[in-house]
């Protein structure tokens, strides 16, 4: 039994022995001072990553730089541009994909209606026998979506909506109650 027990002291003692060894190996190697000149004048230099892919290629000025990222869609796009919101809700007839009011789906409330967006903010929900007349304003920085209708079921829209997403197809829309009696989410989709 005492065998045992001093193999396994030495068995730990080397192991520690040698991590000890390790990592003075480590931080040896981590140390900024570089005798022989391997990141000064090779590869890290003037090589691969300093005047070629990476500087001057598809990463700076390419794609990600001057493209669909920076000045496209979610830069300078439908979010935040309430012209180019406007002018998408106008196109066309829309629909009810999802409407979630507080954690209870009330979709199917909305199944086969049509919502038309006209000029001068005028807004028709039909369904071809009960039709919801209403207004339609896109605040001025494009962050917000006021809607009013004078029946129901459209009436449960009357709010100021924040606008979380805007696609060409399809527009997602919050209320977060100020009440704290929970958050509605509307799902409009083009048909």
């Amino acid at each position: 039994m005492k065998r045992r027990k001093f193999i396994k002291k030495s068995g730990q003692a080397l192991l520690a022995i040698s991590s000890i060894s390790i990592t003075g190996a480590m931080v040896t190697s981590c140390q900024s001072d570089d005798d022989d000149g391997f990141f000064d004048d090779g590869y890290y230099d003037n090589g691969y990553y300093d005047d070629g892919y990476y500087d001057d290629g598809y990463y700076d000025d390419g794609y990600y730089n001057d493209g669909y990222y920076d000045d496209g869609y979610y830069d300078d796009g439908y979010y935040g541009n309430s012209d180019l919101i406007e002018d998408t809700l106008l196109d066309g007839l829309w629909f009810v994909a999802s409407y979630i009011d507080s954690g209870v789906d009330e979709t199917s409330d909305y199944n086969g209606y049509s919502v038309d967006f006209n000029t001068g903010n005028q807004v028709v929900a039909t369904n071809g026998s009960n039709t919801n007349n209403g207004t339609w304003v896109v605040s001025d920085q494009g962050t917000e979506l006021t809607l009013n209708f004078t029946g129901s079921p459209f009436d449960e829209f009357n709010d100021d909506w924040d606008i979380i997403s805007v696609l060409p197809n399809r527009i997602e829309l919050q209320d977060v109650s100020g009440g704290g009696s929970g958050t509605d989410i509307l799902v409009l989709e083009k048909s």
